[in-house]
């Protein structure tokens, strides 16, 4: 990460402070830690003030820690000392009063310990969501990355899907997609790979099983790739063979809510507006009871779920550069089910899909 990339995204975070009372915040997510530092392992803690801007890691990341996070102060624990042991001492160094951490990512038990460490005049204050507001909205070089990761899944998928045939088993097509990824450079899939065949459908998020695929059976592949860090949301339906009447009528009514729901995906519409125009085209077509239970969407970037969600609590207005999902569903019990889910960038004038996979239903058994 480059220090102007650090210092955009710290100067804002500071604002916010000010305008919160806040002397300081612990920074504890992994994927925040990454954001405002550019530190890609997996623990540390930040200490960000309207000065300080600290990285406190232990000696197995110091190294890389020099390297990917060069715009911090490195702050090294003496043997066998944790992290959270640190931060009392670092917040009384800085001369901090009113200090924010992170609620939803710091356990009641490590709260606790940073309670009885940490001075009476110093007040711990619950925040929530500082730095996830502000990675809602993409850089063009994370854009430049999402394109990359959703180049590598559409490709992937496009290739196995020609492999497809009676006898396989769901979790052989799952081992076959993140093979490909991996093959064609992605550092490692973005989340548990899903291939739900028959009535396994059903489930949005089903394990690949040693189910056998059959002629006939409807298959929903749900699948992405992360590149540098960042990651992409795929879903696809196929039928081996020749569609049924009731599996085309359900596909079809799944492809009208994702399209009705990508037109209306527009700067300044809120997220659950978008998500009820979904939710009406289903209901129209197939009828309220099987319709999508799950939010519309997501945002996509460091984490696979992240805001905006498109679901009725979230009013967020959508803004340029903002990456998000539209995967709508059909699920029946003891039957099947089908998600069509493709990743959008939200643009000035409107939006721009930006996965490809190939959205032809058959496939030859």
């Amino acid at each position: 990460m480059l220090q102007t990339e650090r210092t955009a995204r710290l100067e804002p975070l500071r604002r916010r402070l000010a305008e919160l009372e806040l002397d300081a915040l612990l920074v504890t997510g992994a994927a925040n830690v990454r954001y405002l530092s550019g530190f890609t392992g997996s623990l540390a803690y930040l200490v960000i003030g309207p000065e300080a801007a600290e990285i406190l890691g232990d000696s197995r990341y110091w190294i890389q820690m020099e390297q990917e996070a060069a715009g911090f102060e490195l702050v090294r624990p003496a043997a066998s000392a944790d992290l959270l042991s640190l931060v009392p001492e670092r917040l009384a160094s800085i001369g901090r009063r009113r200090v924010g951490f992170e609620a939803q990512h710091l356990t009641v038990s490590a709260f606790d310990r940073l309670r009885r460490g940490i001075t009476e005049a110093v007040a711990l204050e619950p925040t929530t969501g500082l730095v996830e507001e502000m990675r809602m909205r993409k850089t063009e070089e994370e854009i430049a990355r999402m394109r990359a990761a959703a180049s590598i899944s559409s490709r992937a998928f496009d290739r196995i899907r020609r492999t497809i045939r009676p006898g396989l088993r769901e979790r052989d097509l799952a081992f076959l997609l993140d093979q490909s990824f991996r093959e064609l450079g992605a550092d490692s899939p973005a989340f548990e790979t899903i291939v739900a065949s028959g009535e396994n459908g059903a489930r949005p998020h089903a394990h690949p099983t040693e189910r056998m695929i059959e002629r006939g059976d409807m298959i929903v592949f749900d699948f992405g790739a992360r590149v540098a860090g960042y990651c992409s949301d795929i879903s696809r339906t196929v039928v081996v063979g020749e569609l049924s009447a009731e599996q085309r009528r359900v596909i079809e009514a799944v492809q009208q809510a994702q399209a009705a729901a990508l037109e209306a995906m527009r700067p300044g519409i809120s997220a659950d507006a978008v998500e009820r125009v979904a939710r009406r085209s289903i209901a129209q077509t197939i009828g309220p009871e099987h319709a999508f239970g799950h939010p519309l969407g997501h945002g996509v970037g460091l984490e696979i779920h992240e805001r905006p969600l498109l679901a009725a609590r979230d009013r967020t207005e959508l803004a340029p550069g903002m990456v998000i999902t539209n995967e709508p569903g059909v699920y029946v019990p003891g039957w099947g089910g089908a998600r069509i889910e493709d990743m959008v960038l939200i643009t000035e004038s409107g939006h721009e899909v930006l996965t490809a996979a190939s959205r032809e239903v058959p496939v030859a058994p």
